[in-house]
């Protein structure tokens, strides 16, 4: 009898490794007592996960003991109920766990099902965003540390009558720091950071945190970039709104609106409107100017500035760079004159090609703006859409931002 229950034994070890494994019988059942598994442990049964010891075996082991038990000594009940609850255990045991592995392989594919749902609503939202003039919370700021470099920062204010905006650097220290006072009529202020430190050195260039000191109890205090969203970039971190020449998370956006940067609507131009302001002379609103590379080529800028004392004007590129930056005096007509002869805030010429005006905190602002004045000398109409011309530029109702009598305006001169 014990040869052949350790037939069945060596069995259940199913390898011909250099290691045994005995046991003995005692009173009709397996003394654990005495048993013992000989040999080398790290290869064979013992390193392949397959040949463990597994319920299977287990019955087998459970079955062998009943059969080759003493009828006239058999297993005492007692314990065989004892066996059979532990392998009760053991069987419910594997089933819960292979219940809780299933149940989290459905949970995972949920979750993805449900971010890539996500995702994808947010990629939509932020296609919707082009065109459409946004708020978004800004939080850092890239500087160039090029000479001449400014940069201009909107500070949305609320309730406060000032603010005080720290520059950080990487490690979390303070490099700059700003005082803005004054707002207007939403609330909000600029700032202008030159890149200087507060020591007077010039700050290297990098990525560096915008702070406004008490922003964590005053969620209206915060630093912001307006303007119209030009286009989208999918990364991945998410949807990035690019707009002024940054790309910002979408995840930032504060308010959204139908108008132009300049809060402008669209109007419509009827032939008998157009009739009318024939030899009218009318201010138009400027947005771009193009600069042609020519030699001794100079091009004047006229601002509508207010009260201001001076303005900060930039010159986007096509790319949405700042290729020149200017501070300009407001004459006591409150209006600035900036004359630019290509060359870039780097001491560069710039390229030939169209660069986008932007004014420091015309965003908030609808009396800041750039124009130009000329006499209505035509009507043009391409495809249903009419537009007036003036010198050669053919503008649209919209663009005007005042129109005179031609009589009139030579009255004042």
């Amino acid at each position: 009898m014990a040869e052949t229950l350790s037939s069945s034994i060596d069995a259940l070890t199913k390898s011909t490794d250099p290691y045994t494994a005995t046991a003995s019988i005692s009173g009709g059942m397996i003394d654990a007592a005495s048993s013992r598994v000989t040999g080398d442990r790290t290869t064979g049964l013992f390193a392949e996960s397959a040949n463990k010891l597994g319920k299977d075996d287990f019955l087998l082991l459970l079955v062998t003991q009943l059969q080759y038990q003493d009828p006239l000594n058999p297993m005492d009940n007692t314990e065989f109920v004892s066996q059979l609850a532990q392998f009760s255990a053991l069987e419910s045991g594997n089933n819960v766990e292979k219940a809780i592995m299933n149940l989290d392989e459905s949970f995972k594919s949920t979750v993805a099902a449900q971010q890539y749902s996500a995702q994808s609503m947010n990629n939509t939202a932020a296609i919707a965003l082009i065109g459409k003039e946004v708020r978004l919370r800004q939080t850092t700021v890239e500087w160039l540390g090029k000479a001449g470099e400014i940069e201009t920062l909107n500070i949305h204010l609320g309730n406060n009558s000032s603010a005080e905006v720290a520059i950080l650097d990487g490690d979390g220290e303070v490099v700059r720091t700003l005082e803005t006072t004054g707002k207007d009529s939403e609330n909000s202020t600029s700032v202008v950071w030159d890149g200087a430190t507060n020591t007077g050195a010039r700050a290297p260039a990098g990525t560096y945190t915008i702070s406004i000191v008490g922003e964590e109890e005053k969620p209206e205090l915060y630093a912001f970039v307006q303007d119209v969203v030009d286009g989208v970039r999918f990364g991945s971190d998410g949807a990035l709104v690019k707009i002024g020449g940054k790309e910002l998370s979408i995840a930032y956006v504060l308010d959204v609106s139908s108008g132009s940067a300049q809060g402008g609507t669209t109007a419509v131009l009827t032939p008998s409107t157009a009739v009318s302001l024939l030899g009218k002379q009318v201010r138009v609103r400027q947005s771009t100017v193009q600069y042609h590379q020519a030699t001794s080529e100079h091009i004047t800028i006229d601002i509508a500035a207010g009260t201001r004392k001076y303005v900060q004007v930039e010159l986007i590129d096509a790319s949405g760079k700042v290729a020149y930056a200017v501070s300009v005096p407001v004459d006591e007509d409150g209006v600035a004159h900036l004359d630019w002869n290509g060359q870039k805030t780097d001491g560069s010429l710039a390229d030939a090609g169209q660069y986008r005006i932007r004014l420091a905190g015309e965003e908030y602002d609808a009396s800041l703006y750039a124009f130009y004045e000329g006499t209505v000398s035509g009507i043009t109409n391409l495809n249903g859409d009419m537009r007036l011309r003036i010198g050669t530029d053919a503008v649209g109702l919209s663009s005007i931002i005042d129109i005179a009598d031609a009589l009139e305006q030579e009255d004042t001169l």
